[in-house]
């Protein structure tokens, strides 16, 4: 073992690309690590980057592997009446989604594996890309539980056929969620909710969704009308919870309040969804919202279905906005109605939370200031410094008991 150890990063979002949620849990992430030991970075994106996100990339970290996940290759009808099968009755079934790398980067990975002491992985989707079963001297992050994902949204779909359809990924995935510490030898969460979910194994580390204490905190004008969401209208939960907002709560505050503005910022907000209704500015994405976000008199999550946490939240409170939020929304942090934030889940009671802060500023700024306090002392990233520390040495450790030969890499080829 080195002084630092050698940590390889895995993940499937650029750090250095543009801010949401699971980008921004990768960086940070990366960066904490950083002082821990000697990073090395491994991409698995999707799609293709822009050159100057992957030069920036490049800059803070040792990249050492771009690995392109394209469709896997159909086969024959045997071939994929088999996949079909693994997929739903195999807990250890890889390929859990239409994508994988190349046979040569997924060998480049297990060689990058062998030279490093540790490695950590950001998603099982992203592990199950490279189709190996064992990671040995391994940290999968879980910031989103798949079963929770499709439960949540069996619960709001209307439909019976989708909603029989996330049930049932619903109860596949959970039985695949009870290899993970089988898998790998420390898992880390977002929240205790969800490590007890996952069975409160004693590998399993809380390592919640922060956000940078910002250098200066501006504040909203008392007479100002504005509310804002911020998230990138890419991610369903996200364009699902906003179209309900629109539709449902939206009317309720424009009647109480006609000249109130609903302000849109995050990747695909000034696209259909700015133009359901009146009243509605969506802003695209902003390098930086710091000033858009001041001008609100309420941050609203309105989240219906999804898992883990939402980093829209410790924002909310690290910038001393007020927040509106379902109970979903606002899931894993432990905050209370009417102490740091105001919560509700009818429209007509999301509807009266916005309409008191944006008719009596004063509220907000009792919550957003008692949030602000929690935000300091339980969600900046450098407050979770020791529990992905934690993490690492539970590893090694692990490891260190266990003579690892070469080949331990598990992999099945499908």
């Amino acid at each position: 073992m080195h002084t630092r150890p050698k940590i390889l990063f895995v993940t499937s979002h650029w750090p250095l690309g543009r801010a949401y949620g699971a980008q921004q849990r990768t960086l940070n992430i990366a960066r904490l690590l950083g002082r821990l030991g000697d990073v090395s970075l491994v991409v698995v994106p999707l799609g293709p980057e822009d050159t100057e996100t992957a030069r920036r990339t490049a800059r803070e970290f040792s990249l050492r592997l771009v690995a392109r996940a394209l469709p896997a290759a159909k086969g024959n009808l045997i071939h994929c009446l088999r996949l079909r099968l693994g997929h739903e009755l195999d807990p250890a079934h890889l390929a859990t989604d239409r994508f994988a790398v190349s046979e040569s980067d997924r060998c480049a990975l297990i060689d990058l594996m062998q030279q490093h002491d540790v490695t950590w992985v950001h998603s099982v989707v992203a592990a199950n890309r490279f189709r190996i079963g064992r990671w040995p001297c391994s940290v999968l992050d879980v910031d989103d539980i798949p079963s929770r994902l499709h439960a949540s949204s069996a619960q709001v779909e209307r439909s019976p056929v989708r909603r029989m359809l996330d049930v049932r990924m619903s109860w596949i995935w959970r039985r695949r969620e009870r290899l993970f510490t089988e898998r790998f030898d420390a898992l880390t969460v977002c929240s205790e909710h969800d490590r007890r979910y996952l069975g409160g194994h004693p590998r399993i580390h809380v390592v919640p969704n922060g956000f940078d204490p910002p250098a200066a905190i501006r504040r909203v004008a008392l007479e100002s009308t504005r509310i804002g969401f911020i998230g990138t209208c890419e991610w369903l939960p996200n364009i699902q919870g906003v179209k309900w907002f629109i539709h449902n709560v939206w009317p309720l505050i424009r009647r109480e309040i006609p000249r109130a503005e609903l302000r849109l910022v995050g990747l695909s907000s000034d696209g259909e969804l700015a133009k359901l209704a009146s009243g509605i500015a969506g802003l695209g994405f902003l390098e930086d919202p710091s000033d858009e976000i001041a001008s609100w008199s309420a941050m609203i999550v309105p989240i219906q279905w999804g898992s883990g946490t939402r980093i829209k939240i410790a924002e909310g409170f690290a910038r001393r906005c007020p927040v509106v939020s379902t109970t979903l929304g606002a899931f894993g942090y432990g905050v209370r109605n009417g102490e740091e934030l105001l919560l509700a889940d009818r429209a007509d009671d999301f509807a009266s939370a916005c309409v008191q802060l944006l008719r009596n500023p004063e509220i907000g700024e009792v919550l957003a200031e008692r949030a602000h306090r929690c935000f300091l002392q339980q969600w900046t990233w450098d407050s979770f410094a020791g529990s992905v520390d934690a993490a690492i040495q539970e590893c090694l450790t692990k490891c260190s008991q266990t003579s690892t030969e070469p080949g331990v890499v598990a992999a099945v080829k499908l």
